[in-house]
């Protein structure tokens, strides 16, 4: 009897401390996703066929297919929305991002909108420039001294030729008309407005413009294409938001750059798909050719080039638009693992 009591007692002790040992490793089990918020969610945008992917994603159903209720606002000061926390997303150009963040504003990047940059320097089709020293001096257009293009073709130029140019701030249309009217000697254009100067034909039929010094022109007629000014695959736009959405309604954000995602796949699958183009023009007053020219040049990717937006800051630093370089500090510590 007392060896079958004994047995007994082993038994119980033993299944306790399996049940203790079970709840322990229950309680050890991660927290469950938060659930979607039900809330709306903001986005500034400026027309651009570079956000082909928000487009795609808002007329498809992409974001609806995840629980989402987004809303696309059109205006100039995006930036600027998100931070005041008017907006809570944000596609735009990196630098223009970089700035805020630096000077501690509310905004970080969750994601890239594509790679690489396809602003490329744009000049008439006789003009003389043979290599980038040619450069020198010369008026040339573009969006601003922050632009990411102008900083990477700028430091190229100084770093590796010993030279520079005079920089005429000008958007994309307006460079286009000033280049038609001779007032400046070339621009630096992004897609779907470079596709757009290349279509220009002169009075008997031939091209008006050329590229040049873009990884993929001859301008000193050696047989070889010269290198892009601007470096291989320079990283282009980036989707930035709010800290504070970004903090207290992570699932919200998480659902969209998936969207987003499932958009980028779409678009690569056949850039020139006539849904595509369609809703590209839906979005952006620019001529249908243009964007079937332009559209496969536009490397769709939600996963960020973070050493190379860290390179944007280090340039921002050297031109004293900002005094540190915020480094990792940059992208949302809730996108580790996910987009960087």
């Amino acid at each position: 009897m007392k060896k079958l009591l004994s047995a007994l007692f082993a038994l119980t002790v033993f299944s306790t401390a399996l049940w203790a040992t079970g709840k322990k490793d229950n309680a050890a089990e991660p927290a469950a996703e938060p659930a979607l918020s039900g809330k709306k969610i903001v986005v500034a945008d400026a027309n651009s066929t570079h956000h082909l992917n928000l487009y795609v994603a808002y007329e498809k159903g992409l974001f609806t297919k995840r629980g989402l209720e987004v809303e696309i606002q059109q205006t100039s000061s995006g930036v600027a929305a998100v931070v005041g926390g008017e907006a809570d997303i944000v596609f735009n150009c990196p630098t223009g991002v970089i700035t805020p963040i630096a000077k501690g504003q509310n905004i970080t990047i969750i994601g890239q909108v594509k790679i690489p940059c396809t602003s490329v320097l744009v000049a008439p089709a006789n003009a003389p420039y043979k290599t980038p020293a040619d450069l020198k001096g010369q008026q040339i257009a573009g969006l601003s001294t922050t632009c990411c293009a102008v900083i990477l073709i700028r430091d190229a130029l100084r770093n590796q030729y010993n030279t520079d140019f005079e920089l005429v701030t000008l958007a994309p249309g307006a460079a286009i008309a000033a280049l038609d009217a001779g007032q400046i000697k070339a621009a630096i254009l992004e897609e779907p407005f470079v596709a757009l100067a290349l279509l220009a034909k002169d009075a008997q039929g031939r091209p008006r413009y050329k590229t040049f010094f873009d990884g993929s022109s001859d301008a000193d007629g050696d047989g070889r294409n010269d290198p892009n000014l601007a470096g291989p695959n320079p990283p282009c736009r980036t989707i930035n938001a709010n800290k504070d959405f970004v903090a207290t309604r992570t699932a919200d954000a998480k659902a969209f750059i998936d969207a987003i995602d499932e958009a980028d796949r779409l678009i690569l699958a056949n850039p020139v798909a006539p849904d595509i183009v369609d809703i590209a023009q839906k979005y952006v007053s620019v001529d249908r050719q243009a964007i079937i020219n332009s559209n496969p040049k536009l490397g769709f990717t939600i996963h960020l080039a973070s050493e190379q937006l860290k390179g944007y800051a280090d340039a921002l630093v050297r031109q004293g638009t900002i005094d540190r370089n915020p480094g990792d500090a940059l992208f949302a510590p809730e996108f580790k693992g996910i987009t960087w």
